[in-house]
C-alpha cells in the first residue's frame, strides 16, 4: 500500500522543482509514497479528494495560489476529507503561520521558499522522513505493519498486502511476496512466525497470510494467492488451515 502525495503550487517552476525533490526522495528512501497529483489549481485537488477519497495523504500546498481558494482554505477542505492528512505549507509568507494555527489545520511543517535551494531541499526531505516515521508508528501500533531491513534501509509493508514468506536460495535469507512485488532480506521463518502470529505455516518452508488466500483446493492441496502464484500446503496442515479460515480475518 502506498500513500499519496499531492502537490498544489501555482508557479510552474516551483511546482516542477518540488516534484523533483520528492521523486528523488522516493527513489532513494522509500517506496511507501507515490505522487498522485501535481497541479497549479486548488480546484483539481478538490476534485481529487471527491473522486479518490485518499487516506493519510501528504499534501504540499502553497498558501498564495492566486485563486479565490488559498492554501489555508484548501487545507481545511483536505482535513475534512482526509482526517489523517499530513499537510505541509510552502510559501514566501511566513507571517501567515499564525493563521494556519488559528484555523486549526494541524500542519506537519511550514517551509519558506525564499531560501537557498539546498536548505529548501533539506527541509522537504526532513518533513518527508517525519511523515514516514509517523505513518510507520501508526501502522505498527495497529499491528498492520510488516517491517524488515535491506542493508541500511528499512521497509514497512502493510501486513494486509503480504502473501507469504519462504526461504531464499541464498543462505540465511527469506523471500517476501506481496501484492506489490517481492523482497529478499535476512531473516528466519521461525522468528517471523512468532513476530507475526496472523501468518500461518502451510508447510515447513512457507509462512502464509490467510487473508490473501484467494482459492484453496483441498484435493490438490494448492493455495492460489494470484492466478499464477500458487503454493502447496502439507497434508497435516489442512485442518489448521480450515480452522483458521473460520476465524475472523482482520
Amino acid at each position: 500500500m502506498s500513500y499519496p502525495i499531492i502537490i498544489c503550487e501555482d508557479q510552474i517552476t516551483q511546482l516542477n522543482q518540488l516534484e523533483t525533490i520528492i521523486q528523488n526522495y522516493i527513489l532513494f528512501h522509500s517506496d511507501l509514497f507515490e505522487i498522485k497529483l501535481k497541479t497549479q489549481s486548488p480546484v483539481e485537488v478538490e476534485k481529487y479528494l471527491k473522486t479518490f477519497k485518499p487516506s493519510q495523504g501528504i499534501y504540499f500546498l502553497d498558501i498564495d495560489l492566486n485563486h479565490t481558494i488559498d492554501g489555508i482554505d484548501l487545507a481545511e477542505k483536505i482535513r475534512e476529507s482526509d482526517v489523517q492528512a499530513k499537510i505541509i505549507f510552502t510559501t514566501t509568507h511566513e507571517e501567515m503561520l499564525p493563521l494556519t494555527i488559528k484555523r486549526r489545520v494541524e500542519t506537519l511543517g511550514f517551509v519558506t521558499k525564499d531560501q537557498p535551494l539546498d536548505d529548501y531541499r533539506a527541509e522537504i526531505v526532513e518533513l518527508l522522513t517525519l511523515a514516514q516515521q509517523r505513518i510507520d508508528a501508526v501502522r505498527t501500533n495497529a499491528h498492520q505493519a510488516f517491517i524488515f531491513s535491506i542493508g541500511s534501509q528499512q521497509f514497512v509493508v502493510n501486513l494486509h498486502d503480504v502473501y507469504f514468506i519462504e526461504p531464499s536460495e541464498l543462505p540465511h535469507r527469506v523471500r517476501l511476496y506481496t501484492k506489490n512485488g517481492h523482497y529478499e532480506f535476512y531473516g528466519k521463518l521461525s522468528e517471523l512466525e512468532k513476530q507475526y502470529p496472523s501468518l500461518i505455516r502451510i508447510n515447513r518452508s512457507c509462512l502464509a497470510n490467510p487473508l490473501n488466500m484467494q482459492e484453496i483446493n483441498f484435493k490438490t492441496r494448492e493455495i492460489h494467492f494470484e492466478a499464477d502464484l500458487v503454493r502447496v500446503f502439507s497434508i497435516g496442515k489442512a485442518a489448521k488451515i480450515k480452522e483458521r479460515l473460520k476465524q475472523p480475518l482482520n
